[in-house]
C-alpha cells in the first residue's frame, strides 16, 4: 500500500524533530561557551549526577540543573575542569 504525499511529509517532519531533539546538548555546547558541558534535560540536580559522572567525567564533577541558555527548559551543566 503506497503512502500518500501527506503521510510521507508527516513522517519526514517527525523524523526531523527526533534527530533535532537528540542533538540539542551538542548544539548547546557549540553555541554557548561557558564553564559548563551541557548534557541533556533535567528536572533537579539529582538528575545530573548520572549524566555528569563516569565514564565521561571524573567522579567529583559537579552537575547542576539550570535553565538552558537557548530557552529549551532545563539542562544539566557539568562543570569543566
Amino acid at each position: 500500500m503506497a503512502l500518500s504525499k501527506l503521510q510521507s511529509v508527516v513522517i519526514l517532519v517527525i523524523c526531523s524533530l527526533l534527530v533535532t531533539s537528540q542533538s540539542k546538548g551538542v548544539r548547546e555546547n557549540d553555541a554557548h561557551r561557558s564553564d559548563c558541558v551541557y548534557k541533556g534535560p533535567c528536572k533537579s540536580n539529582q538528575d545530573c549526577k548520572k549524566q555528569c559522572g563516569p565514564p565521561n567525567f571524573p567522579p567529583a564533577t559537579l552537575g547542576l540543573c539550570q535553565a538552558s541558555p537557548r530557552g529549551h527548559g532545563n539542562i544539566c551543566c557539568c562543570a569543566k575542569d
